[in-house]
């Protein structure tokens, strides 16, 4: 497990990151969400030891990780800027022979499969691939890698719907036959979003979100109807927004409706549905704009 204790990240006089505390268990998918600029980037380099100067502490089962080399071994950070430019000339083949040097976990079958399944040619040159493509050899790696927690910042960057959809069902894979942990931070909300078992939204460097998807599914509703009655009803809920299209008003919580409180609102000629985590992410930060 990994555990974030009081962590904060200053760049100057911003502040990244401020006062985050959270666990990551093994096993699990986390979607990790924010507008731009949040700071998801800084945590999952500071998760993964690419930055060590913060405060506060993060530990991998109780070994504090920018202390310990051992640890970081078991925590991989993958993005579309893995290969080096004075590697763009090797090919692809070559980059992935150096990342099973440098990985002790590696897979080689699984990379092997990998090719296949995403049809990338290992012969060819990095300055000859596409941008998709050279991201997608940098998934490759992260898949295969065999690290106990994979962060992958914007893996959807360059894909085509194909090669997403794909890249999601590896992840699942990975998920239900290993133990293996992976943190996916993403702008795509809508397609990565079954795949999510825990979400952590960061929004205004703290945590505006951390909580398991079947509680947030629970709790994301909108409710479609006679504003006056919905709001009476309402009225001591987490409404996080409000829309209304003529006499008919829609209205977004964040909160728990009991039975009562259905059965209130069905009389009154309402209907509940859920929300989408990506509209439930759009009010929830518009909210906290």
């Amino acid at each position: 497990m990994i555990t974030v204790s009081n962590l904060n990240k200053k760049y100057g006089s911003n502040i990244v990151l401020n006062n985050l505390n959270f666990e990551i268990e093994p096993g699990k998918i986390y979607g990790l969400l924010g507008r731009n600029g949040v700071g998801k980037t800084t945590l999952l380099k500071i998760l993964s030891n690419q930055i060590v100067s913060y405060t506060g502490e993060v530990k991998l089962d109780e070994e504090i990780v920018k202390e310990n080399q051992s640890s970081t071994d078991r925590i991989l950070f993958i993005s579309e800027f893995m290969v080096p430019d004075s590697m763009k000339g090797e090919k692809v083949n070559t980059i992935l022979k150096f990342a099973s040097n440098m990985l002790p976990n590696w897979d080689e079958d699984y990379k092997d499969e990998l090719l296949k399944e995403f049809k990338l040619n290992p012969k060819l040159s990095i300055k000859k691939l596409s941008k998709g493509n050279r991201n997608l050899l940098s998934l490759i790696i992260g898949l295969a890698s065999g690290a106990q927690y994979t962060l992958y910042d914007e893996p959807s960057v360059g894909l085509d719907a194909n090669n997403r959809y794909k890249f999601y069902q590896q992840i699942m894979k990975l998920s239900e036959t290993s133990e293996r942990t992976s943190i996916i931070s993403t702008h795509i909300i809508d397609e990565a979003e079954n795949i999510f078992e825990e979400v952590i939204i960061l929004e205004n460097s703290e945590i505006l979100l951390n909580e398991d998807i079947s509680n947030i599914q629970s709790k994301a509703l909108s409710i479609t109807g006679s504003k006056g009655e919905i709001l009476r009803i309402l009225n001591n809920k987490n409404i996080i927004s409000e829309d209304s299209i003529g006499a008919v008003s829609i209205v977004s919580i964040y909160d728990e409706l009991n039975f009562d409180e259905r059965a209130r609102l069905k009389n009154a000629g309402a209907e509940i549905t859920n929300l989408s985590l990506q509209k439930l992410f759009i009010h929830l930060t518009n909210k906290e704009a």
